[in-house]
């Protein structure tokens, strides 16, 4: 890395277990070091010729020759997290996560820097590393609120395919795909399986939304920002809106013949029933899902604020643990979502869940196995347990849900 004057040291602030120090290392050796690259080199001056500081790749200090010692250490709770002599070197953080870091550099003995992390006021860049919609929507508010919390300039870079949606959604919050020369931090927003340099816990154990929380240091989830409709209603009669697909066909509800029972619950109840998938069919790994036969084809790669507008509309909305469940959640619709892989507690609260407990479930948030890595991690697909988490969901249970949401739906509007 011809940009850098000095060999790359890392040191991490926690002690890791043999396999994640493993990965680390991994990391450091291939990603990291490309994102050194990204970021530049260390930008921050600092006052001292050839000494630099910037948290851009986590905290990077560039250190020149001469007779330095440097001390790094937690602001709040004291913690030390490198104390050695140091030259002709630059210093970076195993971690990438916020920590309020506190920088003192002595020369001879003599100190003649220190710095305090403090975000007041300053340019932060955020990055979404995911593709997932219902990544992007659940981490979003964060970095609303960490833009109010310290005044801070905020940009953020998410997937092109999303990009004009949250233009509409965060008109505030500039979107870039380069890292502003005035950036004075950058933080990564995922959703952290194995990635203990992104985020202070294993992001299965928490909602996921609590991710974005921990990874930029803040006491509590951000609220949700709701959706405002840009358009007026354009359907007249009451109406509900499916979605039969998610990202993997291992969140897709496989009772036989299970959505079309639904479909038909709801036009007897007297609704219009809009599929708002973006295709009308999908195969995988051997499982094919498809729009229901009665249900109104509401198809195709229409933009995600039209589908916000229809959802903001709609008198409630069935899904997955998918994106289009985050997305009418955002949109103030309200959700029932048929999903057994994932845990009770890891989507958003206001939900009504459909899940069967008597069967495998919530493989997703099990920190022995990698749902992202393996369809059904506990079960070969021979098992009459295979997929049973979603398999195993009655459309009773689902009627059941619609029926509950109905009621307390509509004591909200007579109140």
């Amino acid at each position: 890395m011809e940009m850098f004057p000095y060999p790359i040291q890392y040191f991490p602030c926690r002690k890791y277990s043999e396999k994640q120090q493993e990965l680390m290392e991994e990391n450091n050796r291939i990603f990291f070091n490309e994102m050194h690259v990204h970021m530049g080199a260390v930008a921050g001056d600092t006052g001292i010729d050839g000494l630099k500081l910037d948290f851009r790749n986590g905290l990077r200090l560039q250190v020149p020759a001469g007779d330095y010692h440097v001390r790094i250490a937690d602001a709040e709770t004291g913690t030390v997290y490198f104390d050695e002599d140091a030259a002709e070197v630059i210093l970076v953080s195993e971690e990438k996560y916020y920590i309020p870091w506190f920088i003192e550099v002595f020369n001879a003995g003599q100190k003649v820097f220190e710095h305090c992390f403090d975000p007041t006021g300053q340019r932060i860049h955020i990055g979404v590393v995911s593709t997932a919609m219902g990544d992007t929507i659940a981490f979003l508010p964060a970095a609303v609120m960490f833009a109010k919390q310290y005044q801070a300039k905020i940009s953020i870079d998410v997937r092109e395919k999303w990009r004009e949606f949250i233009q509409c959604a965060y008109p505030e919050i500039e979107q870039c795909e380069k890292i502003p020369e005035d950036t004075y931090a950058v933080f990564w927003l995922v959703i952290g399986f194995d990635d203990p340099h992104f985020i202070p816990t294993d992001g299965r154990r928490i909602p996921m939304r609590a991710s974005a929380q921990y990874i930029l240091g803040q006491d509590c989830i951000a609220p949700r920002i709701p959706w405002k409709p840009r358009k007026l209603r354009t359907i007249a009669e009451p109406y509900v809106c499916i979605g039969v697909q998610a990202s993997g066909v291992a969140k897709t509800w496989q009772w036989p013949n299970g959505w079309d029972e639904i479909v038909a619950y709801l036009k007897q109840l007297g609704y219009r029933v809009l599929c708002i998938d973006r295709d009308r069919v999908v195969s995988d790994q051997g499982i094919t899902v498809k729009m229901p036969a009665g249900a109104e084809d509401f198809t195709g790669n229409i933009p995600l604020a039209e589908r916000a507008d229809m959802l903001a509309y709609a008198d409630f909305f069935i899904g997955l643990g998918s994106g289009l469940s985050w997305l009418a959640w955002m949109a103030g619709c309200p959700v029932i979502m048929i999903a057994g892989f994932s845990a009770v507690w890891y989507e958003f609260p206001e939900v009504y869940r459909v899940m069967n407990p008597r069967v495998c479930n919530g493989c997703f948030n099990d920190v022995r196995v990698h749902f992202l890595r393996k369809i059904c991690p506990y079960h070969e697909q021979k098992s009459p347990h295979y997929l049973e988490c979603q398999r195993q969901i009655a459309p009773v249970m689902v009627k059941k849900a619609i029926d509950r949401c109905r009621q307390e739906h509509k004591k909200e509007l007579l109140q």
